[in-house]
């Protein structure tokens, strides 16, 4: 019985989403070789985090919701045969950017057996994005499945190189579509949305060239106005620029004002416990800690965490990695100063060198090559 109730449910809502109203959005269309009965739509709206149901029956996906206003959602794969396992953990698959726009239908071709590759067709935004996806969401499967030879059992060091070789290749010929799609767009929503994206792929001017090519009343919505509120900052906060003043409290409970190193120089270490690359930078800091801090260099790593216990996975992470100078949690008292959100900051990790004058002598996001280079010419080998 209840079978036949699901059954006769589905059946409904497939028949409704044939028509949608000026509040709704639903989404439509066939998926094959697809084993589960759902896909999920991930958004977020008024600060919640939401994982809706897509149903599949029959290969045909069915699902309606109401919004107000374009929503940027997430289409997500159940099957367990598109995340790579990796030890207790797994590596998930990709997935696939759409608007959710009021009073529209997205409809949906998709082969399974080739996820993320996808036609569809149905809003404005949707509609934009799809002249892109179409040249790069075969790339990504293809960079995907160069992934599964890097992490599989048999896989020998040769097969593994060839692969992260190809896998590059392609992410490269991916974003260089990104890009042309970008700047090429200048009217499209859609576009001026995965800008965004590209803050720490583009040059800073390139950026904010690109930012300013786009339709007035596009960089008048909100999603402009918030891009352009974080160019100002970014601007202010490169090199050349005098570093924001900020006062915090670390983790032993002292007050810590970047002005209290007035003629210093100050190295700013952004980064956070859940970030493999912000932890692997750690020995190499350490190093340039015990190397310059006796000739005057002040050495400052901020975190940022996430959830309930971000205070314990901090400190846990700060007593693992041997850190031993001064220690502040952006999250505590981010409400009266967010140091992130000051610097700018994108990405991490991130470092910011400061002289002794107060300016940003050296921004490096990812390698500290460039804060190495500086260090040497300050205070020698």
């Amino acid at each position: 019985m209840m079978k036949k109730l699901t059954a006769i449910a589905l059946a409904a809502l497939l028949a409704g989403c044939q028509g949608v109203k000026e509040n709704e959005f639903a989404i439509t269309g066939t998926i094959t070789n697809y084993p589960g009965d759902v896909l999920i739509c991930a958004y977020q709206q008024n600060g919640d985090f939401k994982l809706d149901t897509i149903w599949v029956k029959d290969g045909k996906l069915s699902y309606k919701t109401q919004v107000t206003e374009p929503v940027v959602a997430s289409l997500v794969s159940r099957d367990p045969n598109s995340n790579i396992a990796l030890g207790s953990g797994l590596i998930p698959g990709e997935s696939v950017t759409l608007f959710m726009e009021p009073g529209t239908v997205l409809d949906i071709q998709l082969d399974n057996a080739r996820w993320p590759e996808l036609q569809w067709e149905g809003g404005t935004c949707n509609n934009d994005l799809m002249k892109l996806y179409a040249k790069t969401l075969p790339l990504k499967h293809e960079a995907f499945e160069c992934l599964r030879k890097i992490y599989a059992e048999n896989s020998t060091e040769e097969v593994k190189a060839q692969a992260e070789q190809q896998r590059n290749a392609l992410e490269g010929q991916a974003q260089e579509e990104l890009i042309r799609f970008v700047k090429g767009n200048p009217s499209s929503y859609a576009a001026l949305y995965l800008l965004g994206s590209l803050r720490n792929v583009l040059e800073l001017n390139d950026y904010v060239a690109t930012f300013n090519s786009f339709a007035p009343d596009l960089r008048a919505t909100a999603l402009g106005q918030d891009m352009q509120e974080k160019i100002d900052v970014a601007l202010r906060t490169e090199v050349g620029g005098i570093a924001p003043e900020f006062e915090k409290v670390d983790k032993d409970g002292n007050t810590i004002r970047l002005s209290d190193y007035k003629g210093k120089y100050v190295l700013l270490d952004f980064w956070g416990s859940w970030c493999s690359p912000c932890r692997a930078s750690h020995p190499h800091l350490k190093e340039l800690e015990a190397k310059y801090a006796p000739q005057g260099l002040v050495v400052i790593n901020i975190a940022s965490e996430n959830g309930a216990d971000a205070r314990e996975t901090w400190l846990k992470a700060i007593e693992e990695d041997g850190m031993t100078w001064t220690q502040i949690l952006n999250n505590e008292g981010q409400e009266k100063c967010d140091v992130v959100k000051e610097y700018a900051i994108t990405a991490f990790p991130t470092k910011v060198l400061i002289g002794t004058d107060g300016k940003i002598l050296v921004r490096a996001v990812g390698d500290s090559a460039p804060i190495d280079a500086e260090l040497q010419k300050i205070f020698g080998e």
